[in-house]
């Protein structure tokens, strides 16, 4: 591969570029090792890359003069071509909303050469660049998920939880207002007993409200029952 030579190896690209279109990309470039991450720069007009930091010209095992050549083909040569498809109208909304105070996140798998395993990526793209109404340039920030396992791990726990709530906010919302103190009672593990002092009822009023509270939730253990009321912040 080419040996990537600082703001030389950009000259080539310069040829066909205006000069605030070289000067936002020299600037991008200036701190391009400093950014986690991949910076990838498109030409909007034509679909092209017309910069690739370093990170991701090494990752590719490719030169800028390499992906210029592939014009479009770039997007089918590295992507995965099912992912490119499902992405691409949400990317020409995202370019008709042209809105440069916005962002587009999405996945995107990404592979140097068939013999590999594809990779996840996030990817974030903004228009870094207007010109005579329309947007220019647009920047994208590439990152692999397998670096952001935190991340991955609270967004799989925040969508279970979502999709909890969705399928049972019928059921919960069969619960009266004294059910749910009771409910967050017993999620606590408290026995009847300590419910019914705490509440100041009978004890067989807290043996009913429990039957009741399990019967319509269908939820019949304290693990259950706690995700109920954790799930609907009552603990």
């Amino acid at each position: 591969m080419k040996k990537f030579n600082g703001f030389l190896y950009l000259l080539h690209f310069f040829k066909v570029m205006n000069n605030i279109q070289k000067n936002i990309i020299l600037a991008i470039h200036k701190v391009s090792d400093a950014i986690p991450g991949v910076i990838t720069i498109n030409d909007v007009a034509t679909q092209k890359v017309v910069y690739m930091s370093k990170r991701g010209l090494d990752i590719l095992k490719v030169t800028l003069d390499e992906l210029d050549a592939l014009g479009t083909a770039y997007y089918y040569k590295y992507f995965n071509e099912e992912e490119v498809n499902k992405n691409y109208p949400d990317y020409l909304h995202f370019l008709e909303q042209n809105d440069v105070t916005k962002t587009l996140t999405y996945f995107q798998q990404v592979r140097k050469d068939i013999q590999e395993p594809w990779i996840w990526y996030l990817s974030v793209t903004k228009i870094i660049l207007q010109e005579n109404g329309l947007p220019s340039l647009t920047l994208t920030l590439t990152q692999p998920v397998n670096e952001l396992s935190s991340v991955v791990n609270r967004l799989d726990k925040l969508m279970e939880e979502h999709l909890f709530l969705k399928e049972s906010l019928h059921k919960f919302s069969l619960i009266s207002e004294r059910e749910k103190q009771v409910l967050k009672l017993l999620a606590l593990g408290k026995t009847n007993d300590e419910i019914a002092k705490m509440l100041f009822i009978s004890i067989n009023t807290a043996k009913t409200h429990r039957k009741k509270i399990k019967e319509k939730l269908n939820a019949y253990t304290t693990i259950e029952l706690h995700k109920y009321a954790s799930a609907f912040r009552l603990i």
